[in-house]
């Protein structure tokens, strides 16, 4: 720089050299009208992001469930297994699953030694008892992460879960005589009697019977409750699009009035359903075959061609008789 120039500023009370200017308030205030602009446009992307990877990681854990299927039905004389163990008394029905002996353990917990991964840290024998989190042995916290969706992480019950199972057609175990304990509705079935296994629903996200009421006034999700408008609640029963009010049965089959379950559309607008086959698929509720009621319910006159095991649109009633045509 020029001395003469250097001696000038020097005279005024100016620096020798002004370096780079510093920003103004409304440059400032551009940046961050920008900067705020460009996390609005970011963060529903990173949120699709999450909700995606989720889907991902659900779709992965039925795919598990399938491989256990698959291996739990030739070491069980190709039996499937039971939507649940009914109720005999405090300490029966009882099955050994990985991990230790469990009180009226549900399909799930019945797959968890063909799994490979134990349902529970420390199962009950019985409903009276408690496990060391303070949980009853009929309503205990599942431990491992891939009997949960992680769409919905925190339904962790084993009475309210994240998946369902088709037991309505493939695994009935309910009682139809309370004094005789091997009276089971629709169970033993073997996997030979299903005619369309690709084209069966196994099991996926259920809602549970908060589907029967309209999506405004669902419950929120609560580990232990029984309230039939609550997500999750009976959770474990997955019920078909088609169900018989009258002569058929539902997830609350005897409550007042009665509460049907349906799949759950819980990954932006799709349920992941995994197939007597194995595979596994997302799909909407009206693909599945649910039909919705003005208010937004799901209805009980859908279409069963996915869950029937041979194709046909029919109810489960006491009548049902799997390959009959």
């Amino acid at each position: 720089m020029d001395r003469s120039v250097v001696s000038r500023r020097r005279a005024h009370g100016m620096p020798a050299s002004l370096g780079r200017p510093a920003f103004t308030l409304i440059e400032l205030l551009v940046v961050v009208a920008v900067i705020t602009v460009l996390i609005g446009i970011l963060l529903p992307a990173l949120g699709a992001a999450r909700q995606q990877a989720r889907a991902a990681v659900c779709l992965s854990d039925l795919r598990v469930l399938g491989q256990g299927l698959a291996i739990y039905t030739p070491e069980y004389r190709d039996v499937l297994p039971p939507g649940r163990l009914p109720k005999i008394d405090n300490c029966n029905a009882y099955a050994d699953i990985n991990g230790g002996r469990k009180y009226r353990p549900t399909f799930t917990a019945m797959m968890s030694t063909s799994v490979g991964a134990p349902p529970f840290d420390d199962p009950q024998p019985c409903k009276n008892t408690t496990d060391k989190w303070g949980e009853p042995g009929d309503m205990q916290d599942y431990s491992y992460d891939v009997y949960v969706c992680p769409g919905v992480g925190e339904w962790r019950d084993e009475r309210n879960g994240s998946y369902g199972y088709n037991y309505q057609f493939i695994g009935n175990s309910r009682l139809s005589n309370g004094d005789d304990p091997q009276s089971y509705k629709n169970w033993p079935l073997k996997l030979t009697q299903i005619r369309q296994a690709a084209r069966t629903v196994a099991a996926g996200d259920c809602m549970g019977t908060a589907a029967s009421t309209p999506p405004a006034e669902r419950h929120e999700y609560v580990g232990n409750g029984r309230d039939d408008m609550q997500l999750g609640n009976e959770g474990f029963n997955l019920d078909p699009p088609r169900v018989d009010a009258l002569d058929g049965e539902m997830a609350d089959f005897d409550g007042s009035p009665q509460s049907r379950s349906a799949a759950d559309p819980r990954h932006r607008g799709n349920a992941n359903i995994l197939f007597v086959d194995g595979h596994v698929v997302a799909m909407t509720l009206e693909q599945l075959g649910y039909r919705f009621e003005p208010d937004g319910s799901i209805g009980f006159d859908g279409e069963n061609v996915l869950w029937s095991t041979d194709g046909r649109d029919i109810a489960w009633t006491p009548d049902f008789r799997p390959g009959e045509d």
